[in-house]
C-alpha cells in the first residue's frame, strides 16, 4: 500500500457525517468535513450555516459571522443565517443588532421557531419582557410542545 489511495465520499454522506460530528461536539472534525464539502460545493448555504455554527460553538464569533454573511450573499432570504448573525451580536452584547437580525429572520420565515426563541431571549436580555412573551407565544403557536426557558 503506497498510501496514495483516495476515497471519494459522496456529498450527501459527507454532509451527514459532518452533522453527526457537530451534534456529538466534535467541532474540529465537523469543520474539516465541512471545509471539504465547501470546497466541492461553494454555493451550498447549508454547509456555510454549519460552519458558522461550528465557529459559534468554538467562540470564534467573527468567523461565525463571516460564514453567515457568506450564506446571506448567496441567499438573501436565508432566515437561519440572519438568526446565526443575531446570535453573534447577542454574544458580543450588541442587542440592537441582534434584535434586528432575529426580527428579520422571523419576517423571512414566519414559522421559524428557533428564530422566535432567539428573539425572545434577546428581548429578555434587553428587558422588553412584554415583547419576549409575545415571541415565545408565537413559537408555541407553531410548536405547541412546551419550550424550555433558560436564563442566559
Amino acid at each position: 500500500n503506497s498510501g496514495n489511495n483516495v476515497v471519494i465520499i459522496p456529498l450527501r454522506s459527507l454532509a451527514e457525517l459532518a452533522h453527526r460530528e457537530y451534534s456529538n461536539g466534535n467541532y474540529e472534525r465537523a469543520e474539516q468535513l465541512c471545509m471539504e464539502l465547501w470546497k466541492r460545493d461553494p454555493a451550498n448555504t447549508g454547509v456555510l450555516l454549519l460552519i458558522s455554527s461550528i465557529h459559534f460553538q468554538c467562540r470564534k464569533l467573527d468567523k461565525s459571522a463571516q460564514f453567515s454573511t457568506m450564506a446571506i450573499k448567496l441567499n438573501p432570504h436565508l432566515a437561519e443565517a440572519y438568526s446565526n448573525l443575531g446570535n453573534v451580536y447577542k454574544e458580543k452584547g450588541m442587542l440592537t443588532e441582534a434584535l434586528q437580525h432575529y426580527q428579520h429572520a422571523v419576517r423571512l420565515k414566519p414559522d421559524f421557531i428557533d428564530g422566535y426563541i432567539n428573539l425572545a431571549a434577546a428581548l429578555v436580555a434587553a428587558r422588553d419582557l412584554d415583547q419576549a412573551v409575545n415571541a415565545y407565544r408565537t413559537a408555541l403557536a407553531y410548536n405547541p410542545v412546551p419550550v424550555l426557558c433558560v436564563d442566559t
